[in-house]
């Protein structure tokens, strides 16, 4: 920059999970971790020598009380320096939702964006066990204290439970869209509800505010 001055750049790539980041070569895959990004925002956003940052986002989401741990050190970093976020082959579900601080968004025409929505699965092995031979017993205290069990279906109570929390989970998420992007919850909500947009439809939903790449975010941080 101008004067000699630094600007950082971060890469939040993968799945988004609680911990610390991991790489899987033998499936080229990637896990961003919410300690280890969290911690890196964390220092970046206390060193006074850098003026500016590009986050460079390419993920596909994971875990919600992660991408919410990361999405709060975005916002703590947003308010100190100025932001690019620059989103490269996705940034769906978690990848979006910590990107909501209200910095400028760059997305490519094809980048998978949005994915505005909650998903929880749960297996039951019961019969898999029974054929191999293992049982399990279950010591509980709590109601639904063994709600992820994989050793049964749920209950109907449970279902209402996962349900009732899915749907907190999905207000927020687009209580913060619509936060970040000055928008209504029901003009979010209306493009929300799990949809992938290209980045170029994203642009027309009010979703990312340019389409470029990298280095029209250098240009954007250059002039921030």
């Amino acid at each position: 920059l101008a004067g000699g001055s630094r600007i950082a750049v971060l890469y939040g790539v993968g799945q988004i999970l609680r911990g610390s980041n991991k790489m899987y070569p033998l499936f080229s895959s990637a896990v961003l971790g919410s300690d280890s990004f969290s911690d890196t925002l964390r220092q970046v956003r206390e060193d006074e020598s850098l003026k500016g940052v590009i986050i460079r986002v390419n993920s596909p989401g994971g875990d919600a009380i992660a991408s919410d741990q990361i999405w709060r050190e975005m916002n703590l970093l947003d308010e100190v320096k100025p932001v690019v976020i620059s989103m490269s082959d996705t940034a769906a579900s978690g990848g979006y939702y910590l990107a909501m601080t209200g910095s400028p968004i760059l997305a490519y025409p094809g980048t998978y964006t949005g994915s505005i929505g909650v998903v929880f699965g749960r297996l039951n092995l019961r019969e898999l066990y029974n054929k191999i031979g293992v049982k399990k017993e279950i010591l509980k205290r709590g109601y639904f204290a063994d709600i992820d069990t994989d050793y049964r279906p749920m209950t109907p109570e449970e279902r209402e439970k996962l349900r009732a929390n899915i749907e907190v989970f999905y207000r927020s998420f687009v209580t913060k869209v619509a936060e970040a992007r000055n928008r209504s919850w029901e003009e979010i909500h209306e493009i929300a509800q799990g949809r992938i947009w290209m980045g170029s439809q994203a642009m027309r939903n009010g979703l990312v505010d340019e389409i470029g790449g990298f280095d029209r975010a250098i240009e954007m941080i250059k002039r921030s």
